[in-house]
This record gives structure tokens, C-alpha cells and sequence, in this order.
């Protein structure tokens, strides 16, 4: 699988989650997925992880105290895909 794959399909991933967890309101705080889910599918649709300068513009809430267990988890999905992302830049470059 190729890079472009690889991040859409962690992508996908992500996107699951979120919509699996959004309905249950005790599984998320402050609407910060909400107002995450529309970029992120927009992020994927319109391949815009693709451009060199683009990184996932998660709340800035996302990953501080006061976060569900499942918002833990998708901030760790964001940091793993991010860091694959520049992984993959960093090799590009050399």
C-alpha cells in the first residue's frame, strides 16, 4: 500500500470512530467532535492531506485534561497519522 493509501485509509479509520462515539454525548465533551468530523471527511474527500503544509486541525481542547476515554483515543489516532504524515515528508525530502 502507498503512502496516499495509507493515510486515507487511517483516515477512514478515524472518521469510524468518531462517528461511532459522536452519538453518546457522555463519550465526548465541549463538541469538539462535532466540529472535527466535518474537516477531517472533508481533509479525505478532497485529498487535501496531500499538500505538503497540511496537518489536522484538531480543537485545541483535543488532548487536555477533562477528555474522554474515547477523545484520548482519537487524539492519539490524530498523532499517529501526523506523525506517519511527516515520516513520509521527511523521506520525500531527502
Amino acid at each position: 500500500m502507498g503512502t496516499e493509501e495509507s493515510i486515507s485509509e487511517m483516515l477512514n479509520e478515524l472518521i469510524s470512530k468518531v462517528e461511532l462515539i459522536l452519538p453518546d454525548k457522555t463519550k465526548h465533551s465541549f463538541g469538539s467532535l462535532e466540529y472535527f468530523l466535518p474537516q477531517i471527511i472533508k481533509a479525505r474527500d478532497e485529498k487535501l492531506y496531500l499538500k505538503d503544509n497540511w496537518f489536522i486541525n484538531s480543537p485545541r481542547w483535543l488532548g487536555e485534561y477533562g477528555n474522554t476515554k474515547d477523545e484520548e483515543e482519537i487524539f492519539d489516532d490524530i498523532v499517529k497519522i501526523e506523525l506517519f504524515m511527516r515520516s513520509k515528508r521527511h523521506q520525500t525530502n531527502e
